[in-house]
């Protein structure tokens, strides 16, 4: 029995799958490559991607330290590769290091891979590919991703842009129950949905089980990482943290689906927070919501869709709304002055924004 997919997979005619049709052996057989095909590639799309100027992000410290870190969905434990594609080039050639962790916030595991920087200009010839391989069995919905620079003694690392996602499944899918947030998806073997073949009740109850355990898979919204350390050219440096007219920039216009809450799913937002004070939490207002902050580090709020929906929708045929901060007297005083977007002083901001909805 086979437990293969094509890609992309033939969708299923949905005229035939009305109530009172013959039940055909193609629907069922479209319908079990179509959720193999879903468990390998639903949530491998780009997870990261962000740019950054010509001689914004530079980077000279000569040891390896992170100088970024998002938070991002995983997609299942049978998904064990992660891939950064590094936009960057270092000035002498051979000299510049990058490294990329992936890392588990609840079980603590991390693994990492270094590369050397291949490019010595600004989009010389390619983009670097940091594969990181995850090595035990990981069931948590979420992962952290850490980008560590290490340049090399009078070199100069340049940094245009970074984008990354997990490796989707290859066919067939192994022949076994599927590992996913502790909860097993049944592929589905195309040997044994075909013509001539019994269609058996523990079908169907398979078939429903996975498309509702494959619902809560996180789909990235917007995403957005400051740069830890940055070298100063002139007044220009990568941002450390959010500011005040990043209300004006840092949102996207995306796709979340209705009927999310009558499902037990929301829209997932994190923030890090740098120089917490917990005797003045720092207040953000994001997604048509007012977040407190309650520790350093990521904080994360799951919440309903309530914005109003764009003109868009009309376009896309989908239900488009906004997804980042939101312009308001709060986030006015809260953020990073655009004169300060270093944080010069002791005072909290945050350092990173990640909204995921499904």
């Amino acid at each position: 029995m086979s437990n293969s997919f094509t890609s992309p997979p033939v969708l299923v005619d949905p005229a035939r799958v009305t109530a009172g049709l013959t039940i055909r052996s193609e629907e069922i057989s479209r319908l079990g490559d179509m959720v193999n095909y879903s468990f390998a590639h639903v949530g491998c799309g780009n997870v990261i991607n962000q740019a950054w100027h010509d001689e914004v992000f530079q980077f000279d410290n000569t040891t390896m330290t992170d100088v970024c870190e998002w938070i991002v969905p995983r997609p299942s434990a049978e998904h064990t590769e992660f891939k950064l594609r590094l936009m960057a080039h270092c000035t002498i050639s051979g000299g510049g290091l990058a490294k990329v962790t992936v890392s588990s916030p609840i079980s603590g595991h991390s693994d990492s891979t270094t590369i050397t920087i291949t490019d010595t200009s600004r989009f010389q010839s390619g983009f670097d590919v940091i594969t990181v391989a995850i090595s035990s069995v990981e069931q948590e919905l979420y992962a952290e991703v850490t980008l560590s620079l290490d340049a090399p003694s009078g070199g100069l690392i340049e940094v245009a842009g970074v984008q990354a996602g997990w490796t989707p499944l290859t066919s067939p899918l192994t022949v076994r129950a599927l590992d996913q947030y502790d909860e097993e998806f049944i592929p589905m073997g195309a040997n044994r949905l075909g013509a001539d073949l019994p269609l058996t009740s523990r079908f169907g109850v398979d078939m429903l089980n996975n498309i509702r355990m494959m619902r809560p898979r996180g789909r990235v919204l917007f995403s957005w990482s400051g740069v830890d350390e940055s070298r100063v050219v002139s007044t220009q440096a990568a941002a450390k943290g959010l500011g005040v007219f990043d209300t004006q920039l840092m949102y996207s216009d995306a796709v979340s689906f209705d009927g999310m809450p009558e499902n037990g799913l929301d829209v997932d937002v994190w923030f890090y927070v740098e120089n917490y004070d917990a005797a003045d939490p720092l207040v953000v207002v994001a997604f048509g919501y007012r977040f407190t902050m309650a520790q350093a580090g990521w904080n994360s709020f799951g919440v309903a869709v309530r914005g109003q929906e764009l003109p868009q929708s009309t376009d896309f045929r989908l239900p488009m709304y906004r997804s980042g901060l939101n312009e308001s007297e709060i986030n006015d005083d809260n953020l990073l002055t655009n004169q300060d977007r270093r944080q010069s002083n002791n005072d909290p901001y945050v350092s990173g924004l990640m909204i995921v909805g499904v």
